[in-house]
């Protein structure tokens, strides 16, 4: 029997999506590539923003309609958007079989046995963990500082640590099968401490203890709270020489009145000591943010002073989205009184902007040997990522699955790199 899972949203849900796998395959399941011929669905859902919700809610309802027409296969909502909508999604969709919300995922595996006729019962094994090149490692979950458009407390809860000593047993099974490169995710990495067999860890202790985990060549880590990303984080980055220099820090808006509704937590002036700190300990340290636009309350000049903050720090890249009210947060209370033709001009004003800086950056990187692990070859073309996440396409006729490689860049685009193979480092 056969499942197939779709994933919307963040990296932690990508991870929750490889933990519900594990469950099925242990169970007996195989995995499909589409939803034909499954014999279960899983629809993993997110609900940090409007749109992402009505994609899913979407999908939910084609899956309804070919079970309305005879299909036969069963139907899982799971995730954050099962979490805020569980009392009514039954309701909506009676054909949905189970509703595992973000609190729940954990007990995914023991919850999908409750669906007579889905898990076959003589046939539940152990399974290691997922193989491959770069993997998705879920620190902590939950979060604890409310900002006022931010839905993630409400749907995954208070902030919880996973033990460290868990964690490194997991990263060094992921290794013993492959895994080359660990991604570390938390809504806030920063505020990590797990119980370990010496007492608690902290977030740049747990680096550590992940660095001396043999086979594994690179650490990344997101997402860092500005508020919390202090010196001992910046050590860490520029001392322990598995972990990227690459840092994913939240900006959100360049306005401190706007920084303050949103209960960030920090001023623009905080926000930029932070990154001249990063940049002085580490001058090569590529730095990414998330821009949210049109804000309840955002004035022209608001914008501006957000875009002045772009131009100024010069991010490598910007993940920039246009706010939508979440039910049940502070923010929601207020009137969305941005309008939407301006949201889209303000969003296409900062993505011009991120458009010639990273054009900018990217150019000084011509004529340089970057070393890139490599993930895969698609379209006849060997893609991988610098340790500064910069993702670099090349030719060659060797096998380099895994390999880490010297590549020389003959071409660069605002989000990519193209250059020639040297040679498999080391």
């Amino acid at each position: 029997m056969k499942y197939f899972i779709k994933t919307y949203g963040c990296q932690m849900n990508v991870a929750d999506s490889g933990g519900m796998e594990k469950g099925l395959l242990a169970r007996g399941w195989e995995r499909g590539e589409s939803v034909d011929g499954a014999g279960l669905v899983v629809v993993n859902t997110c609900s940090v923003r409007e749109h992402a919700e009505s994609k899913a809610m979407s999908f939910v309802g084609e899956l309804v309609e070919r079970r309305q027409k005879g299909e036969d296969f069963r139907i899982i909502v799971a995730g954050c958007m099962a979490e805020r909508m569980k009392d009514t999604l039954k309701k909506r969709f009676p054909l949905v079989d189970l509703v595992v919300g973000a609190k729940d995922i954990k007990r995914f595996a023991k919850l999908i046995e409750n669906i007579p006729g889905v898990i076959p019962a003589d046939k539940k094994s152990e399974v290691s963990e997922p193989s491959g090149i770069s993997a998705f490692v879920t620190i902590m979950r939950g979060c604890e500082n409310f900002c006022s458009y931010c839905i993630v407390p409400y749907v995954r809860g208070p902030e919880v640590s996973r033990p460290a000593d868990e964690i490194i047993e997991e990263i060094t099974a992921r290794a013993a099968n492959g895994a080359k490169e660990v991604t570390l995710l938390g809504q806030n990495v920063n505020s990590y401490h797990g119980k370990s067999a010496n007492g608690a860890t902290a977030f740049p202790e747990l680096l550590e203890k992940i660095n001396a985990i043999p086979g594994i060549e690179r650490i990344r880590f997101m997402t860092s709270h500005p508020k919390d990303a202090g010196d001992e984080l910046i050590k860490a980055v520029t001392r322990l020489p598995k972990v990227c220099e690459h840092v994913h820090l939240p900006l959100q808006s360049g306005s401190d009145k706007i920084l303050a509704a949103m209960n960030r937590g920090y001023t623009l002036a905080g926000y930029s000591k932070v990154v001249n700190a990063l940049r002085a300990a580490c001058p090569d340290v590529s730095i990414t943010t998330d821009i949210l636009i049109g804000f309840p309350g955002e004035t022209q000049e608001d914008f501006e002073q957000t875009l002045r903050a772009v131009n100024d720090i010069q991010f490598d890249f910007i993940f920039a989205f246009k706010y939508s009210p979440r039910p049940g947060t502070a923010a929601a209370a207020k009137p969305d009184d941005v309008a939407r033709d301006v949201k889209e001009k303000r969003h296409a004003a900062i993505l011009s902007s991120l458009n010639g800086i990273a054009t900018q950056k990217n150019a000084t990187l011509l004529h340089t040997e970057q070393e890139v692990l490599v993930e895969e070859k698609r379209a006849g073309q060997w893609v991988g990522r610098t340790r500064t996440n910069k993702k670099v396409f090349f030719e060659s006729v060797l096998v380099l699955t895994g390999k880490t490689v010297l590549v020389g860049i003959k071409r660069t685009k605002i989000n990519s790199l193209y250059g020639t193979f040297i040679k498999i480092a080391g």
